[in-house]
């Protein structure tokens, strides 16, 4: 069974921007290792020569150049070219990663398709910065509402998305059940970690809440002198959201306690992992967070804000401590639990990693994933 996989791919592998990226490279690695599916991987990308290479893993790439301006026309351009790109395949089954372009490139393909839902851009709408960032958002929130007009099937990787898209957005095809998977190196991952080091992974932006988590610190620090956050991820989306966070650093006299990292390879998130203790992210909008999920691999506990869904990721009281989103006195009490309590974040490590397995793996995610393609199918 011929299967095209369309999604933002990474054209290096080692290095992982967001979530969709880190949800494509485990589960495309772990599909190839079935026999019975011939997989493609189509992405659109900007300033790229139009080519095909060949993955990491083995898959063919088709690279296609994203178009400027897309937002103005509907992205008509980058459809159509994804759209000559599955003619030429003739795949039995579409598979579309994120609501977007590449959703409304399957909605058009003349085969059975399925649709991934990971951002819900009308909720994260709100927390766009600047008159150009909220123009963009609106119009990505419209076009969101668009392509689900036009989708048959969903994939939901949480009970919260399919809430939103189902019940809010009233999507009526049909609906899969399936989690995001993480890749396997953060299983590998032994020990607890520094016990004073807590490390936050993911963007700097509004929506991730680190301005809170910022003033947790300045509580937990009157406790505990000696911890220190250490923040991965990407500073270039949000300047002044990211300015002002360094600026609370100083004033706070928090510079010998937080480090920015700034985006790191897959290598060096793991390493992160290994070298933290615990996880905290106090987000004000999330789906499934990718990085949540790979914590609980690496046997960490999480501290979390009990926000969307979120609550269906982590266990309260299990595999982690999650405290009401904004609520800075609460994050700090949640952290310093943990933090003081070895014992503690031992066992909701251990039972996070149990959570992961069952769930998340990469294989158990392609298993579920390739039942989808067949019911698509009707084989």
């Amino acid at each position: 069974m011929r299967v095209a996989m369309l999604g933002q791919y990474p054209l290096d592998e080692g290095r992982i921007v967001g979530g969709v990226e880190a949800v494509m490279v485990p589960l495309l690695r772990s599909l190839a290792n079935l026999e019975d599916l011939d997989l493609h991987v189509v992405t659109c990308r900007p300033r790229q020569e139009e080519r095909t290479i060949t993955t990491a893993s083995g898959l063919p790439l088709h690279i296609r150049n994203r178009r400027r301006l897309g937002r103005l026309t509907a992205h008509r351009l980058d459809i159509r070219a994804m759209g000559q790109t599955l003619r030429q395949l003739k795949p039995d089954v579409v598979h579309a990663q994120g609501m977007g372009i590449y959703a409304a490139a399957a909605a058009a393909a003349r085969c059975p398709h399925v649709v991934t839902a990971h951002g819900i851009f009308f909720r994260e709408a709100r927390f766009a910065s600047g008159w150009a960032s909220r123009v963009r958002r609106r119009m990505d929130s419209g076009f969101e509402r668009h392509c689900l007009r036009l989708a048959q099937n969903l994939i939901s990787i949480s009970p919260y998305v399919r809430q939103e898209l189902v019940q809010h957005c009233g999507f009526q095809g049909r609906v899969f059940d399936i989690d995001n998977p993480v890749q396997d190196m953060f299983f590998n991952v032994d020990g607890e970690g520094e016990e004073s080091t807590v490390l936050f992974a993911g963007r700097v932006i509004p929506r991730k809440g680190l301005r809170q988590l910022l003033s947790a610190l300045v509580r937990v620090r009157q406790e505990m002198p000696a911890v220190q956050l250490r923040i991965a991820g990407e500073t270039d989306s949000a300047p002044d959201y990211v300015a002002a966070c360094q600026q609370l650093v100083e004033q706070q006299g928090l510079g010998s306690a937080v480090t920015f990292l700034g985006p790191l390879d897959m290598e060096a998130m793991v390493a992160e992992h290994a070298r933290c203790t615990l996880l905290a992210l106090p987000s004000k909008q999330e789906t499934a967070p990718v990085v949540v999920a790979e914590a609980m691999a690496a046997g960490r506990a999480v501290v979390a804000a009990r926000i969307c869904g979120v609550p269906y990721v982590v266990e309260d009281g299990a595999s982690g401590l999650l405290v009401e989103e904004g609520d800075s006195k609460g994050l700090a009490t949640a952290l310093l639990r943990l933090l003081q309590d070895p014992a503690l974040r031992a066992r909701m490590g251990q039972r996070g990693r149990q959570i992961a397995e069952a769930r998340f793996r990469a294989s158990v995610v392609a298993a579920q994933t390739r039942q989808v393609y067949l019911a698509l199918a009707g084989t």
